[in-house]
């Protein structure tokens, strides 16, 4: 039976109830600064409700939670550990006969369980959560710094067809300022909006374009357009940025049969991205727990928990940075995006197998 043991369970609790209180802290502090940054634009918009800000803030923990929760994980790892090291609770356990690896095994079952809610995230919430931040900062925070994010202005669709636009509003699901080739590089069709969903595509303020010798000759202008020569991807989602697609769509169009080399490249990218990062709670069990159960009265806490702060950011900067990399297939996402995880397991997974 799985924690039958007292000290398992208490151990577990333990960890669960400082991981829940760390992550609650941190969230704080990450609301009050958002605060202070777009507080006041927030407030002083005609259209804000408490509900719409509540709701932001709610779709915004989503978005933050795979990284605090890791990190909020380790903490509560650390802080256990070492208390436990202090008040000679962990030489009792061992005198008592019970081995080190039974002792780290609250601490995977925890890391297994949030590992399984970091996937449950990526396939539900954080989609939908990022899509409401887009609609929210689109809508209130038109007038700051922000730059929102946009999948690459090049799409295709299943019959070649190629679309290079401006802008999508995903709140209205129309592009601006599109231009489009449907049969060859000689016939260009430009519209000022174009709207798009699964069984037709509409455009406002049409222009066609036809090659006339080294220059392209506006041949016909419309107010309004329907294009029944273009065939819809039945994916409802291809206009939706790839960081805002779920595990199980990023896969569907990963085999699908038409879809061209580099948007399945991106797509590859990002769906191993997500595979791999929910894994990070499990990796630091395996690199810090058998540094803090060793027996040493100059074991040091504080180096022990810079060391592995520092590594926890430069794991999260390798795996931006191997998304990058993927993205722009400089090296195939099946190697960069899994590098770092299995760099961590061959450096600290041997010291884990032999406590």
């Amino acid at each position: 039976m799985i924690l039958s043991k007292i000290w398992e369970r208490k151990i577990f609790l333990n960890i669960l109830r400082l991981t829940c209180f760390f992550l609650a802290s941190v969230f704080i502090v990450v609301i009050f600064i958002d605060l202070s940054i777009h507080g006041a634009k927030i407030f002083s918009h005609s259209k804000t409700s408490l509900q719409i800000i509540l709701k932001y803030y709610l779709n915004l923990f989503f978005i933050q939670y795979n990284l605090f929760l890791a990190l909020t994980f380790m903490l509560a790892i650390i802080k256990i550990l070492s208390d436990m090291n202090i008040h000679h609770e962990l030489t009792a356990l061992r005198m008592a006969g019970i081995s080190a690896k039974m002792i780290s095994r609250p601490f995977i079952i925890l890391a297994i369980l949030f590992t399984c809610s970091s996937y449950l995230n990526y396939q539900y919430l954080y989609p939908n959560a990022l899509n409401f931040k887009d609609n929210f900062k689109e809508k209130f925070l038109k007038k700051t710094t922000y730059k929102k994010k946009l999948l690459p202005n090049v799409i295709y669709l299943e019959d070649s067809t190629k679309i290079v636009y401006q802008k999508y509003d995903l709140a209205k699901k129309t592009l601006f300022d599109v231009y489009f080739i449907i049969k060859s590089n000689s016939d260009i069709w430009h519209a000022k909006y174009l709207y798009l969903n699964e069984n037709e595509a509409i455009g406002n303020y049409v222009d066609h374009l036809v090659r006339k010798d080294d220059f392209f000759e506006k041949e016909n202008s419309y107010l309004t357009y329907e294009f029944k020569d273009i065939k819809l991807n039945k994916n409802t989602n291809m206009l939706v940025p790839f960081e805002n697609r779920t595990i199980s769509s990023l896969y569907k169009q990963c085999i699908a049969p038409t879809i061209c080399q580099k948007e399945k490249n991106e797509l590859l990218s990002y769906l191993n991205f997500k595979l791999a990062m929910p894994l990070t709670p499990i990796l630091i069990v395996i690199a810090i727990f058998p540094f803090l159960i060793a027996f040493s009265k100059n074991i040091s806490i504080f180096f022990i928990s810079a060391f592995s702060i520092f590594g926890f950011v430069i794991f999260h900067t390798s795996m931006e940075s191997a998304l990058i990399l993927a993205e722009n297939s400089a090296i195939s996402p099946y190697i960069i995006m899994w590098l770092p995880p299995l760099l961590i397991f061959s450096i600290f997974g041997r010291k884990y197998l032999k406590i």
